[in-house]
């Protein structure tokens, strides 16, 4: 299996970004009554959670030890409510937290598929639909548990270290130093804890990526799986990309397991310095015996919060490599708006010298003159590759034109809206497209015509029999219409383009899958929607265009030919080669 179209997707090698931390912090303005509850909130639950040893070194030194139970009691109770506050706080600030991680979850998708819906066509072309899923999926969910289980409880953690150590220094100096003589050991491990960190976080997100990339093209393609033997091989690949992605996540738990472990050793010999000084202490009577075993609580509780913001700082650099790529998204240029169109347009289009290439250095269409007047039926044919559906893509504005313009009623394509230029412009492709829901939500998604209107329509086009059979306007389609033959699906999708009443209609190789019979019907419905609209027919068998007003013959991306087809026939060149070519086909799949 090739290495990298998969397995890798954008990784850079920056830390911590407070460019996008910042950008992240707005998305918190809608929802900061919430967010400041819970950022209030932690600071009350921890202080709460961390008096708890102080309350017991009170209950220790004035009472058990002096031998004084009277008021113990009220200790005990001061205790109990330090308890019962910790959890109440602690629910409700968590309870905010997540809220309002979900409801920024919420959000992310909202506006990545608001802004995919916007993107031209090319970022697709870049893009395996896969990774794009991962973003809308995964990354979001990385980046809803930023704010309550990264930002808002590494702010908690940091608030316990700080009023850890001012208690102890308030209690203790001595043993505070004898606690904190690891500190410079302590700062190693988290040093090299950091900088590893990072870069396995990216690793795992790109490992991830590609893997969803690889299911979702195979998925698409199972059909050709099964048809070509490859499932073998298809696993093996699986396997590969699968591997890399258990081994870059055992190098993530692999540092986490050594900050665990590192942690916990520090802590018992910081613990064990505490009891050789402390125990000194008590029996020379330099410390009480409750102030020992309160730092042992504290050292013990000083660590903890370590540990914690150790595996929040996994969440951070995973957080940041999902915002590095959600904020790409974001700032991918959407498709440019334009102009309306020019009003009482008839559908003249007319490409002037038009260049183009998908990669700026292969060129597939050279120097393209194209006329199609209103009301007349222009047909593009010519070799597989030959760039006929580019140019049919190019009228869409799909693609912009290298060198050259297109001019729709005499104004340049690339200044219109292209929502409205594709309104304006009809287009049956190909492999036609249905999604799975209602019949009428395929075929009328904007709501335009009444059942009575769309009904009719479908009967004029030929596939009323169809939707009966599905049930009517509200019958469902299967995902990719399977429950449909692909002559039906064809009929549909024609359907769909005329509801917008498009001035020009562009057939793609409209027929070009279809059996002889089911050829000749969706023919005669293509014939009689193109009546009173420009047209062009873009094909391979030249049968289906020879009553075309006029034929271009693309050749390496130049149109080398022109003319009617009497015309092109007469002149003996390569139109007429590849009519005596088809024409042997067919009549040898006569025989």
């Amino acid at each position: 299996m090739k290495r990298g179209m998969f397995d890798m997707d954008e990784v850079t090698g920056r830390s911590l970004d407070w460019s996008l931390f910042q950008r992240f912090l707005r998305l918190l303005l809608p929802y900061r009554r919430s967010a400041t509850g819970a950022m209030v909130l932690l600071p009350l639950a921890t202080a709460a959670r961390l008096v708890q040893p102080y309350l017991i070194k009170v209950a220790i030194d004035d009472y058990i030890v002096a031998g004084q139970l009277a008021g113990l009691e009220w200790i005990v109770a001061l205790f109990l409510l330090t308890v019962c506050g910790e959890s109440l706080l602690g629910f409700v600030q968590a309870y905010l937290a997540q809220g309002v991680g979900q409801r920024v979850m919420a959000d992310l998708r909202r506006l990545g598929f608001a802004r995919m819906l916007r993107l031209p066509v090319s970022y697709f072309d870049r893009h395996p639909s896969g990774r794009l899923v991962t973003r809308l999926s995964s990354d979001v969910e990385n980046v809803g548990e930023l704010f309550g289980s990264g930002v808002a409880a590494s702010f908690g953690e940091l608030f316990a270290l700080v009023f850890i150590v001012g208690v102890m220094w308030w209690l203790n100096p001595d043993l505070t130093l004898v606690a904190f003589t690891l500190i410079p050991v302590l700062l190693l491990i988290l040093w090299l804890f950091r900088s590893s960190m990072r870069g396995a976080m990216r690793q795992v997100r790109s490992r991830v990526a590609g893997l969803n990339g690889y299911l979702a093209e195979r998925l698409a393609g199972i059909h050709e799986v099964q048809l070509f033997g490859q499932e073998q091989r298809t696993l093996e690949e699986f396997g590969t990309l699968q591997e890399d992605y258990r081994q870059s996540s055992f190098r993530a738990i692999h540092w986490d397991a050594f900050l665990f472990s590192a942690l916990e050793t520090l802590s018992a010999l910081a613990i064990a310095g505490i009891l050789w000084r402390g125990g000194s202490g008590v029996l020379a009577g330099t410390a009480t015996f409750g102030t020992l075993v309160a730092f042992i609580e504290y050292v013990q509780r000083f660590f903890s919060p370590l540990r914690k913001l150790s595996a929040q700082y996994s969440l951070l650099q995973s957080s940041n490599a999902s915002l590095e790529r959600l904020f790409q998204l974001f700032d991918e240029p959407p498709e440019a708006a334009g102009n309306p169109l020019p009003s009482g347009g008839e559908g003249d289009l007319r490409l002037e010298n038009v260049s183009f290439s998908y990669d700026g250095r292969t060129p597939v269409l050279k120097n393209v003159d194209l006329n199609i007047e209103p009301g007349q039926t222009v047909a593009l044919v010519g070799d597989t590759g030959s760039g006929k559906t580019t140019i049919g893509r190019m009228l869409l504005r799909f693609y912009q034109p290298t060198s050259g313009r297109i001019l729709l009623d005499g104004v340049d394509l690339a200044s219109l809206d292209p929502a409205l230029v594709r309104q304006r412009i009809g287009w049956v492709a190909q492999d036609p497209f249905l999604f799975a829901g209602t019949v009428r939500n395929n075929l009328d998604p904007q709501q335009l015509y009444n059942d009575r209107e769309l009904l009719d329509l479908i009967e004029r086009s030929g596939c009323l029999l169809a939707v009966k059979r599905l049930g009517g306007l509200k019958g469902r389609i299967d995902e990719r219409g399977k429950n449909l033959s692909s002559g039906e699906r064809q009929l549909l999708c024609l359907v769909r383009a005329l509801v917008l009443e498009p001035a020009i209609i562009v057939f793609d190789e409209a027929t070009s899958r279809l059996d002889a019979g089911t050829e000749a019907q969706v023919k005669a419905e293509m014939d009689r929607a193109r009546k009173g609209r420009s047209a062009l027919i873009i094909a391979h068998r030249l049968r289906s265009v020879s009553a075309a007003d006029r034929i271009h013959v693309l050749h390496h991306g130049s149109i080398r030919e022109s003319g009617s087809h009497a015309e092109l026939l007469a002149s003996n060149g390569l139109y007429a080669r590849l009519w005596r070519l088809q024409d042997l086909a067919n009549g040898s799949e006569e025989l």
